[in-house]
């Protein structure tokens, strides 16, 4: 008979309980809130305009560990179909624990004129995650050398020849609404609840997420005079998140001047009974059929939770020859491609 090794099948779990629970609450965290279609990947349909970008993020948990999220995104518009293809493709890494996640996502986006200048996105998403555990990052105790308080060569543990890896599918739907005012959507994400676990004899649920989002566009120099170049826009931004134990609310406020646009954001999380604030800057500077972007987010200290100090650079390029002239707007909001 086959002897089994209790204690060793119960560190084997402990430790991917433990790295499952640490991933299902990062992805409760979007990186990226100033991209639309992380949101809603019906955004991928706006205005039916063909775009490509990335983003880097560089994350510092302060006397935690840091990470790094490099983010890639593009869509193909039909606009005789009426409809897009987007691609979303996120890679995560946990630096000194050794966690890497990488992440695709199809979604499909089709446009509806339902008023004047007015029109719903309905879409669906399909996307598939590995994880992935690195034990060489990882410390053992027989490695902890307690009468000189170092740490020492190698481990001889069992666990540390294993690595824990994990993959799962998931589903999703989301729609919008939007002209060149206003903008109202809703994601709903990990319709499936896939199976998160590192140890697949035990289960980890991801929860279906709720997400709300919604924007605003104001043009505040409608007659090109005062002190604000013509083209001058305010643009409010706002999302909510439902996860599990995780809520989270994100706002944003920015000036549009001409191709170059500031602005300021703040998020409450609330996870169990604790809570923390992040507050922020934005930015973005365009020149023809580009846009760069830069943000930089911070915690407050009162925080309850070790919310990270977030900076990210990105490029986003517009593939339509004909949109593209027309960016002297300025405008997100758009339909002038429809």
């Amino acid at each position: 008979m086959r002897k089994v090794n209790y204690p060793y099948r119960f560190l084997l779990f402990g430790l991917s309980l433990f790295f499952s629970t640490l991933t299902y609450a990062q992805a409760s965290f979007p990186v990226s809130p100033s991209v639309a279609q992380k949101i809603n990947p019906s955004s991928h349909g706006l205005n039916l305009t063909s775009k490509a970008g990335v983003m880097f993020s560089s994350i510092n948990y302060g006397d935690g560990p840091s990470a790094e999220n490099n983010y890639l995104y593009g869509n193909m518009a039909f606009r005789d179909q009426n409809f897009s293809i987007g691609v979303d493709v996120n890679s995560f890494s946990l630096n000194q624990l050794g966690l890497k996640e990488n992440s695709m996502r199809l979604s499909y986006a089709y446009n509806f004129r339902i008023g004047i200048d007015t029109y719903f996105i309905g879409g669906l998403d399909v996307g598939v995650t590995a994880q992935v555990i690195d034990p060489n990052a990882l410390i053992f105790g027989d490695q902890i050398n307690e009468q000189l308080g170092t740490i020492v060569g190698n481990s001889i543990d069992p666990l540390a020849t294993i690595k824990p890896s994990t993959n799962y599918f998931e589903i999703g739907a989301s729609g919008v609404v939007y002209n060149e005012k206003f903008m109202a959507g809703i994601h709903l994400a990990h319709l499936n609840s896939p199976n998160i676990s590192f140890n697949k004899e035990a289960e980890v649920k991801k929860e279906m997420a709720i997400i709300l989002n919604g924007a605003v566009e104001l043009d505040v120099n409608p007659y090109g005079r005062g002190i604000l170049p013509q083209n001058s826009y305010f643009f409010g931004n706002v999302y909510g998140v439902l996860h599990g134990e995780t809520t989270r609310f994100f706002a944003s406020q920015e000036l549009q001047m001409n191709n170059l646009s500031l602005g300021f954001m703040q998020s409450m999380i609330n996870f169990g009974e604790n809570s923390a604030m992040e507050m922020g800057i934005l930015s973005t500077i365009s020149f023809e059929s580009f846009l760069f972007k830069f943000n930089y987010t911070f915690a407050s200290k009162s925080n309850e939770i070790n919310v990270p100090s977030i900076v990210e650079l990105g490029l986003r390029f517009n593939f339509d020859r004909f949109t593209r002239n027309t960016r002297g707007y300025y405008k997100r909001l758009s339909t002038n491609n429809l």
